[in-house]
């Protein structure tokens, strides 16, 4: 991938301002940091739609600090910077969502699969040889800093473009995830980085104009609504149908007693159907 190029692709964009380095311990980090600071680690002002790509990260992390294993120039290891003055604070969550669409967006141009997001911030491919009925193609990290008004949002997200050759030694097999090259033949990572970045762009947009229009579409690639699930909340589960999520992007299932609970996190299980026998079905 090269940084001018890509620059150079999204000049009329928000999110244009792209860096790209060999190997970082974190985008997520490093972007938070220089964020506030002002500037990245050569003096350059750093701002809304700065955009940090590495090759490789030695410490990269996913959602309730799980490791995200990525060997080199195998994925999209990207974070954005977004400054959020219209965004009310307690919407800022949803830029995951945004992302997430900007993904699906992306391989959707490339793929004829079935993308989807698993909530609250996995992008999914479905397989049918899975356990869960899907794969991880992405995952999502938003983290921010700030108040509403003076706050900075990083949005992190790891995409799986080409298989590598040595899959990470820790993944037990109903964990294997994905990768975007096992689903095209036309994958060329500068220009799925563009289109991420534009998509990204526009969602965001919608977002900060039309909440309304912005859960619909979110609705739309949900892998999570309709379906039954486990939400595994530290000291207690919930077993239910997931039936909507909230204005804020909350999830709401309804669990056997027709009680309504809202998920603002947690760890949330897809439970396929079964058949009479105990069988799962296919």
């Amino acid at each position: 991938m090269d940084a001018l190029t890509i620059r150079m692709a999204l000049s009329d964009w928000r999110f244009a301002d792209v860096r790209i380095v060999d190997k970082i311990d974190s985008t997520n980090r490093a972007l938070l940091a220089w964020a506030a600071l002002g500037h990245d680690d050569q003096g350059e002002p750093v701002g809304d739609g700065t955009v940090l790509i590495a090759r490789s990260q030695s410490a990269g992390r996913g959602r309730l600090g799980r490791r995200w294993f990525a060997p080199p120039n195998s994925a999209l290891l990207m974070s954005v910077l977004v400054i959020p003055e219209r965004l009310p604070i307690e919407r800022w969550p949803l830029l995951s969502f945004a992302m997430g669409l900007a993904v699906i967006d992306a391989a959707n141009n490339v793929t004829s699969s079935q993308v989807t997001m698993k909530w609250p911030n996995d992008v999914v491919i479905y397989d049918s040889t899975a356990p869960t009925g899907y794969r991880k193609l992405a995952g999502i990290l938003a983290e921010s800093s700030g108040a509403s008004g003076a706050g900075r949002v990083v949005v992190g997200v790891g995409v799986n473009l080409s298989r590598p050759q040595q899959l990470d030694p820790d993944l037990g097999a109903e964990a294997i995830p994905t990768w975007l090259s096992d689903h095209t033949h036309l994958l060329e990572p500068s220009t799925f980085t563009v289109s991420v970045l534009t998509r990204f762009a526009v969602h965001t947009e919608t977002l900060a104009t039309s909440g309304a229009d912005f859960l619909d579409s979110y609705r739309c690639v949900s892998a999570t609504i309709g379906h039954r699930v486990r939400a595994d909340l530290g000291e207690h589960s919930v077993i239910g149908d997931a039936v909507d999520v909230d204005p804020l992007g909350r999830l709401i299932v309804r669990d056997d007693d027709a009680n309504l609970h809202i998920l603002s996190a947690g760890d949330v299980v897809h439970l396929r159907p079964e058949l009479p026998d105990g069988a799962p079905l296919p």
